[in-house]
């Protein structure tokens, strides 16, 4: 019987071949397919981080988008309440000499308690203040006070040993701010400390 099967495969040493060449090659093709596997764990972990790159990017744009639209509102407020706040600045500017007018008139009457037309051009001028002041107005205080090149336009400079800095010494026309914003600048004369030394 042993001689039998010795015989057959003898008689098959194709079929013998062919088995170990199956056998290889389904070796091969196992180590292919682990390589294979091993590329598309590569190839899919390359593409889940693109995407997250891509999510990345998305996201910053997103919240760069959003931070310049808040700038952008916040800027827009803020222009929309300056222009409420000096929406008037023309008009106030353009009435600034009738003030002027209404001043010099009171200060021309003199100190006259009986004269009628005097004291009416003060309630008029006192009334028109108010007005004024209520929608933002505000003199500007001078005399006596430290010169300030934002508040005072100086058109006269004395010299005084009596003055340590320069102060305004008289207003010839009065300056005013409107909210804050200086509108017209007081025109001044300003003391200014001597400079001569002691000789």
């Amino acid at each position: 019987m042993n001689v039998d099967m010795q015989t057959e495969n003898n008689k098959n040493p194709e079929s013998n071949q062919t088995k170990d060449q199956t056998a290889t090659e389904g070796a091969a093709h196992a180590g292919a397919s682990a390589v294979d596997s091993d590329e598309g764990a590569d190839l899919q972990d390359e593409k889940i981080r693109s995407l997250e790159e891509e999510v990345q990017d998305a996201k910053d744009k997103y919240l760069r988008t959003l931070a310049e639209m808040d700038n952008m509102r916040r800027r827009q407020e803020r222009e929309r309440q300056d222009l409420l706040k000096y929406a008037s600045e023309k008009l106030l500017q353009d009435l600034l000499p009738v003030l002027d007018s209404f001043e010099k008139a009171t200060l021309a009457g003199g100190a006259e308690a009986g004269n009628a037309i005097v004291e009416g051009i003060r309630m008029v001028h006192k009334q028109l203040t108010h007005v004024l002041e209520n929608n933002g107005l505000k003199a500007v205080e001078s005399v006596g006070k430290p010169f300030d090149p934002n508040l005072h336009q100086a058109i006269q400079r004395i010299d005084d040993d009596g003055v340590e800095q320069e102060t305004v010494k008289d207003e010839f026309q009065r300056g005013y701010t409107l909210n804050g914003r200086l509108i017209r600048p007081s025109m001044v004369s300003v003391l200014v400390p001597s400079k001569a030394g002691p000789g």
